[in-house]
């Protein structure tokens, strides 16, 4: 039996699926190898010598005897859920514990209030052999996985991960009720897909602190600190108007756990409070964005403007 401690960090459930974007024990990149189908695993079907609780109602529990050598990426479907199967360039939300291969010590778990994650599921992004796996599995599932995950001096962890997958996120943009926005920043267009344009640069002098216009509300839950937030957004230049940024144009929303540093403050601070399905207009001075110093960012000094839907905010364990 595996033992357990307390949450070490959110670094994990922040990259959601070990060995999709750390490096391998021999160095090479999991991006490249993947993880394999769910009819064993990898050459040496490494999960064969894991058994993995199948109750979905609580945390599972994994058990091998350790250490347990990953000498290759694997992954299996557990439990085989009853939702919709992931399609690809879908993105997905699960709750995840991880075991150090090693040891058998659980290092971090959602049951045990780390935050959730999520992906998503794009050859490009975790390789094609995992998106190869993911899109054999359907929402409900739990799943476990074989892999590596690089720690933040450097040093390669072969790890073992269940998850157990929640929602694919839907819809990609806000809906909700349009708001009277004040007038003071520049009117907001919609593309047929909902990507956002500023209708004119901003004019005159911005504000000195970071403010907040809700231009959509939404209906779901609100977002509070520690959620695994998923959000579409774009960025202009408030003395240029000129974009420099859009998750539209990457073709993917963009997630972080909510309140962790991972991101700039006018962020962490202001996307806190909002009904998933809400669109805002944040105005971000330098001291909430990139710092006054352009040398040591190219938009250090400078004030930005962002339009950001919120798609999705999953919570900690309550």
């Amino acid at each position: 039996m595996i033992r357990r401690r307390t949450l070490l960090s959110t670094a994990l459930a922040a990259t959601a699926a070990i060995g999709l974007a750390a490096c391998s024990d021999d160095g090479t990149d999991p991006e490249q190898t993947g993880a394999t189908g769910s009819d064993g695993g990898g050459e040496g079907a490494i999960l064969s010598a894991v058994t993995v609780s199948e109750d979905l109602g609580s945390e599972p529990t994994v058990e091998f005897e350790a250490p347990l050598q990953v000498t290759a990426p694997d992954a299996v479907v557990v439990v085989p859920g009853d939702g919709e199967t992931i399609a690809a360039g879908d993105t997905v939300i699960m709750r995840s514990a991880y075991v150090d291969a090693s040891t058998g010590e659980m290092l971090q778990s959602w049951w045990q209030g780390a935050p959730a994650g999520g992906m998503q599921v794009d050859a490009q992004t975790i390789g094609e052999q995992a998106a190869t796996f993911f899109t054999t599995v359907t929402v409900g599932s739990r799943f476990a996985m074989a892999g590596w995950q690089q720690s933040q001096t450097g040093q390669s962890m072969s790890l073992i991960q269940v998850g157990d997958i929640d929602r694919i996120v839907a819809p990609l943009r806000a809906e909700g009720k349009p708001q009277d926005p004040s007038g003071d920043f520049p009117a907001v267009t919609l593309g047929e897909n909902g990507a956002p344009s500023l209708d004119g640069a901003p004019k005159g002098e911005p504000p000195t602190k970071t403010t907040r216009e809700l231009l959509i509300e939404g209906t779901g839950d609100a977002t509070r600190e520690g959620d695994f937030l998923t959000m579409q957004y774009t960025g202009w230049a408030w003395d240029t108007g000129e974009q420099f940024d859009s998750s539209w144009d990457r073709g993917a929303p963009f997630s972080f756990v909510q309140g962790q540093g991972m991101v700039i403050t006018g962020w962490d601070q202001h996307l806190l409070d909002l009904p998933v399905g809400s669109q805002v207009m944040l105005v971000i001075p330098p001291a909430d964005a990139y710092g006054e110093d352009p040398e040591l960012h190219e938009l250090g000094g400078k004030t930005l403007v962002f339009v950001v839907d919120v798609l999705d905010a999953a919570h900690k364990i309550e």
